[in-house]
């Protein structure tokens, strides 16, 4: 790790503080919750009780918390963030939540996860060689039929220079076919995208907004065969 990205990570709650509308996963609001189960609800739904599901690159915990809700589910987070750690603990005192480099993580719990999250963290991963290596340690740790969801800023979407270059610690961002390719390469099995979901009105109508927006830009420009255009994508994939 260089000298860089080892300060920022001392102190990436500050960053996280200054770009997000708070730190506490605890203060999550209820459409957000609501989002959430529309996300992840299902692929969590039809796990068996006592699955262990891993938040890798968990920050604060706003989805350990939301998993930490869900009926017969045991929520993991695992990040190589101090600071981020620190305040993780501290909000979530119940839920085993580990400082260590992810890597290494998964390379010491094979077959050990029903499923795994790993939301905005990819574009972090110095290499492409690097993010292969996550991922095939990732499939290496989770058990026979679980799953791997990973969320990451989208080049498609007209902000996605913004996510570029947001955090200094970015490497990359990604478009629908090019996280698939990813999942791919990694031998992950019926790897598709997920479309984002918004709970109540307001959100949907601001992605139905975003979406006519988008196609009527990449139509103008020859590029129609894009269907995916928020500023996330996500995608998943399973271990068979």
């Amino acid at each position: 790790m260089n000298k860089l990205r080892e300060k920022i990570l001392e102190r990436y709650s500050s960053l996280y503080a200054r770009v997000n509308r708070s730190i506490d996963p605890t203060e999550i609001k209820l459409r957000e919750e609501k989002a959430k189960q529309l996300m992840y609800g299902d692929l969590i739904a039809s796990l068996p009780k006592g699955s262990k599901i891993l938040d890798l690159g968990c920050g604060t915990g706003f989805l350990l918390y939301w998993l930490s809700k869900q009926p017969g589910i045991i929520p993991i987070g695992v990040d190589a963030s101090i600071s981020q750690i620190k305040l993780a603990k501290q909000f979530l005192s119940d839920i085993e939540i580990i400082c260590e480099d992810g890597l290494n993580y998964l390379k010491s719990n094979p077959n050990e996860f029903s499923g795994i999250f790993c939301l905005d963290v990819l574009e972090h991963v110095p290499s492409e060689d690097l993010c292969l290596e996550w991922l095939e340690r990732s499939r290496g740790a989770i058990k026979p039929g679980g799953f791997f969801y990973c969320r990451v800023p989208n080049a498609a979407n007209l902000t996605g220079n913004y996510s570029r270059y947001m955090d200094i610690t970015h490497k990359r961002v990604f478009t629908s076919t090019s996280i698939l390719q990813l999942l791919e390469a990694a031998d992950f099995e019926d790897c598709r995208i997920v479309p984002v979901r918004a709970a109540h009105l307001s959100g949907r109508v601001r992605l139905g907004i975003e979406s006519i927006l988008h196609k009527i830009i990449f139509r103008i420009c020859g590029l129609g065969i894009e269907r995916i255009f928020t500023n996330r994508v996500c995608a998943v994939g399973f271990r068979k």
